[in-house]
């Protein structure tokens, strides 16, 4: 079975307590059973605070919760205490993965770093072009040909939508609504029925208000991003042509970690409106970081996007139902908007 990974993966190495927006914080640890099976035999105070830390959550995980903003075994050196204590290999698999993301198709593993994760948003922004050159090739392909037609046709329809973004000829609001028409006939040939061209119409435009409200209303971990969006939403500013280099390693990241969802859920459309709301919102939040001198870099402004909504279940199930119910966010409608831009 084949293992695909990028060409920076393995570039990757955790920067520790230098971190600038540790893993350690804003999150609770989910705990695998394995790793919990062993903490329950650590003796003395320290596996007793392993035992009294270890709760269940909402969703019937096993959990460290975060304490004021961090894990219980963040200390003030910005280390981690079980790493200290009883070694790498005693962390969970949460813990000791992260932001290594692996994604298993049956036929073929695909391998990737999360952009949460501010070292590897850095490597993803500083990849030339090609980073990705070894996802939907050969080997891919002729994993899954025998057992599914579905997953080849998505493939050649990922690279295709890879190359939309690319395609630096047009500005990249314009890509974007490319690539939503692209997969609308995508989606037509998934859902069994006849791709036709989408039917645009003349009517007045309301702007992207809708996209922002729905942000604020997520589950929002740092006071400091629930500000920026909203003053980002106030501003009415949309995204800077500079900004342009930085998103398209961001959305390609996106298509690559989420596209091929679609053979389970049956939808390539929420991972290209995901991406098209990350850009409305990131590029506002930038254009008014850009009137500041930008008190936060930009890699800050995608990597905190990525924590704060991409890493979050009920974030993304929110965005997915707005989707699916909300005629704002139909392809035509998002073209219409991309394209007043």
């Amino acid at each position: 079975m084949p293992d695909i990974y990028p060409s920076f993966y393995k570039r990757f190495k955790c920067i520790a307590n230098r971190c600038e927006d540790s893993c350690c914080k804003d999150w609770d640890i989910n705990i695998d059973s394995d790793t919990e099976a062993f903490y329950n035999t650590v003796e003395g105070a320290f596996g007793d605070k392993l035992r009294r830390h270890a709760v269940t959550d909402e969703y019937g995980e096993r959990v460290f919760r975060c304490v004021e903003g961090k894990c219980p075994f963040w200390n003030s050196d910005m280390l981690c205490d079980i790493f200290i204590e009883l070694g790498e290999e005693r962390l969970s698999q949460t813990c000791g993965g992260f932001p290594r993301v692996r994604i298993d198709y049956g036929d073929f593993t695909e391998h990737l770093l999360s952009f949460a994760c501010p070292e590897a948003a850095r490597l993803m922004l500083g990849e030339k072009e090609g980073a990705y050159s070894s996802f939907g090739g050969e080997d891919e392909l002729f994993a899954c040909q025998d057992s599914s037609d579905s997953m080849s046709f998505l493939l050649k329809a990922r690279e295709r939508t890879a190359g939309l973004l690319l395609d630096r000829s047009l500005p990249f609001a314009y890509r974007l609504a490319d690539c939503l028409e692209f997969n609308a006939q995508v989606q037509s040939v998934l859902n069994g029925e006849e791709p036709a061209p989408l039917e645009l119409d003349d009517a007045q435009i309301d702007g992207a208000g809708f996209i922002f409200d729905m942000h604020l209303k997520f589950e929002i971990m740092s006071g400091e991003w629930r500000k920026a969006v909203s003053d980002a939403a106030q501003s009415g500013l949309v995204p800077r042509v500079d900004f342009t280099d930085d998103f398209e390693k961001f959305a390609l990241y996106y298509v690559y970690r989420y596209y091929l969802e679609a053979i389970n859920s049956g939808d390539v459309m929420y991972s290209i409106k995901r991406i098209v709301c990350a850009y409305i919102v990131t590029g506002a939040i930038d254009a008014l970081f850009a009137r500041q001198g930008y008190p936060y870099p930009r890699m800050r402004i995608l990597q905190r996007y990525s924590k704060e909504v991409e890493h979050s279940y009920d974030n993304t199930e929110m965005l997915n139902t707005e989707f699916d119910r909300d005629k704002r966010f139909s392809a035509e409608e998002l073209i219409r908007l991309l394209e007043s831009f």
